[in-house]
C-alpha cells in the first residue's frame, strides 16, 4: 500500500511507467499494476521473474507489468522509460556489497528518471535488535501453510562482519508434509548494512537530494525507535 499511494501521489494521471529494482515475486509490482500503473519490474533471477510473471498474469495485469531481468547496476537494457518513480524495497539495497555497486546502481536508475523523478530505498537500521542472527544461531521466523495442506518453517541463521559491515545469512525453509516427511531447501546470501548518513552521502554523490527519511510505512518521521529507513530522494 505504501507504494501505491506513493505512486499515485507523484503521478495521479498515471502517466508514466514505475520501476522496481528487485521485484522478486512481484508483490508490489502486480499491486501497482492493480492500481493501474505501468510497471517495468526488474530482477537478476529467472525464476522470481517466473513467478512474477504468472502472478501478474493470474490477476490479469499482464499487460501493464514487463518483467525484465537486469543486474541493477546496469539497466542499459531495461525498456526505456523516463520513470516519474522507481523503487528498491525491503532490503534489496542490502544485496549490493561495495561502494562501486551501490553507486552504480544509483546512478543507472537516475538515468531511467524524468528529471526531478524519485526513488524510494527501504531498508533495515542497522541496529543489533533488528537484525538476522550474528554469530551463527538459528532463529525460527514463522510457520506458513501451503496450498495442498502442508506446513513451510522458516528459520534463519547469520553471522555478522562488522568490519565490513557485512552480514552471511542462510534461509531454511523446511517443508513438513501431511504424512510428516520433512524436505529442507536453503538459501544462502549476504547483505551490507548502511547507515543513516553513509546512505544519504551515496545519495548526495549520485546527484540525488534528500526529500524525506521515515521510519515506517505510515509516513512518521525517522526516529530512535524506528524499524525502517525509508529515504526518498529526487533527482
Amino acid at each position: 500500500g505504501f507504494y501505491v499511494q506513493y505512486a499515485l501521489a507523484m503521478d495521479p494521471g498515471r502517466e508514466y511507467p514505475v520501476l522496481e529494482l528487485g521485484c522478486g515475486t512481484g508483490r508490489v509490482a502486480v499491486a501497482l499494476g492493480e492500481a493501474g500503473f505501468r510497471v517495468t519490474a526488474v530482477d537478476i533471477s529467472p525464476g522470481m521473474l517466473d513467478v512474477c510473471r504468472a502472478r501478474a498474469a493470474e490477476v490479469g495485469v499482464l499487460d501493464s507489468v514487463t518483467v525484465a531481468r537486469a543486474d541493477m547496476r546496469d539497466l542499459g537494457d531495461v525498456p526505456p522509460g523516463p520513470c516519474n518513480l522507481a523503487f528498491c524495497a525491503i532490503n534489496t539495497f542490502a544485496h549490493l556489497l561495495t561502494t562501486e555497486d551501490q553507486l552504480a546502481m544509483l546512478g543507472a536508475v537516475r538515468s531511467k528518471l524524468v528529471q526531478h523523478g524519485l526513488l524510494i530505498i527501504d531498508l533495515t537500521p542497522p541496529l543489533p535488535y533488528l537484525m538476522p542472527p550474528t554469530d551463527g544461531d538459528v532463529m525460527l521466523q514463522g510457520t506458513y501453510p501451503a496450498s495442498d495442506g502442508a506446513l513451510v518453517h522458516k528459520t534463519v541463521a547469520g553471522w555478522a562482519d562488522p568490519s565490513t559491515q557485512t552480514h552471511l545469512v542462510t534461509l531454511f525453509y523446511d517443508r513438513e508434509a501431511r504424512d510428516g516427511t520433512l524436505t529442507r531447501t536453503s538459501h544462502t546470501f549476504t547483505l551490507r548494512w548502511t547507515g543513516r548518513y553513509e546512505m544519504e552521502l551515496l545519495l548526495r554523490l549520485a546527484g540525488y537530494t534528500l526529500e524525506k527519511l521515515y521510519g515506517d510505512y505510515d509516513l512518521n518521521e525517522y526516529g530512535e525507535d524506528s524499524e525502517r529507513m525509508i529515504f526518498v530522494a529526487r533527482s
